[in-house]
């Protein structure tokens, strides 16, 4: 059922966006508007507010509706299965858009589905948090698809500005455990993805949010350093998070390089250092190397003599003997053993 739409397409004016991609200077972030060709493509398809498009091959009429400003959080939400995490959307992350819908609003509907009365939005997440931002209307070609024509969707989008290593991460994970029943070669090969690419990708979809949030957009951490860091974070937790607290207290006035992030994040140290093994001679050939409870003698030249003590000593602890004559063995071994 039509839902707030419109009496006719948006007017797009395709002279200005033409300007607006060529005018891109070198070295700034690409636009979020998509390409010309694209715009022109779907366009010229419509017919007033509806058009009809191969979705997976299977054509789907889309009616175009226009949500007001203050309805957009109620009326819509996001594909439950979108890759892009909603909540690491902000005016940081959405920096390449903010500016656009604060000056001439949205220039190129999403698209979605209409489920009891709400859209699900598959391409165009990213649009909806910016209306919400701006409070701006939202425009989304609404279309009946089922779940694999959504995921094409959301694809698309998400090709077109790449989600982090982060999100990739949880969406690797979920396919992980549920379709490939927790093979992660099974996993990569089936989806035509590197496997240490992916292994990198969740290890740092293990990192708490929080530290996700210290970068100005989540894409600025790495996979290779989010899987550093995460080696870093199980065995100096306390640390780590006290430095996120600092990180934290500083974002609040100031841009942080994520470079920067990054080297703090993993200077973190554990909250008890893990001891060192120490090393004692008895006289020449003889060492032994003592970590914790562990103790590794190395015998280099030893006698024969030496050898039988050392095993007589053995001998005496496997069969129970009593502490004190074993103290005592010990002794006499050592005393002979520094004598040569």
């Amino acid at each position: 059922m039509k839902r707030g739409g419109m009496s006719k397409a948006p007017q797009v004016d395709m002279k200005k966006i033409s300007e607006q991609a060529t005018a891109t200077p070198a070295g700034a972030k690409p636009s979020a508007v998509p390409s010309v060709n694209r715009l022109n493509e779907y366009l010229g398809r419509a017919h007033g507010d509806t058009m009809t498009v191969d979705v997976l091959g299977k054509p789907v009429r889309f009616t175009l509706q226009v949500i007001p400003a203050d309805q957009v959080k109620r009326k819509t939400m996001v594909w439950g299965q979108n890759e892009r995490l909603q909540e690491l959307l902000n005016e940081s992350t959405l920096d390449d858009l903010i500016p656009t819908f604060t000056a001439n609003g949205q220039q190129f509907p999403a698209f979605g589905r209409d489920e009891s009365g709400i859209i699900e939005v598959a391409d165009g997440s990213r649009r909806r948090m910016a209306a919400i931002l701006t409070q701006r209307e939202y425009r989304v070609w609404v279309g009946d698809m089922d779940d694999q024509q959504m995921s094409s969707l959301s694809e698309v989008g998400n090709d077109y500005r790449p989600t982090s290593a982060y999100e990739r991460g949880k969406r690797y994970k979920r396919l992980v455990d549920g379709k490939y029943a927790g093979n992660v070669k099974a996993m990569a090969e089936g989806e035509q993805l590197q496997r240490r690419v992916v292994i990198r990708c969740m290890a740092t979809a293990e990192l708490p949010v929080e530290i996700i949030k210290l970068f100005a957009n989540p894409a600025d951490l790495s996979a290779r350093a989010g899987e550093e860091i995460l080696r870093v974070y199980k065995e100096s937790e306390k640390d780590m998070m006290d430095r996120v607290s600092d990180l934290e207290m500083y974002k609040r006035t100031e841009t942080l390089d994520p470079d920067f992030i990054v080297k703090t994040l993993k200077a973190a140290k554990p909250l008890t250092e893990k001891p060192k093994p120490s090393v004692r001679t008895f006289g020449k050939g003889v060492t032994a190397k003592y970590k914790g409870d562990d103790v590794e003698i190395t015998l280099k030249g030893a006698s024969p003599a030496l050898i039988k003590r050392i095993e007589a000593i053995l001998e005496n602890a496997e069969k129970g003997g009593e502490s004190s004559e074993i103290d005592r063995m010990f002794s006499e071994l050592e005393e002979k053993t520094r004598k040569g």
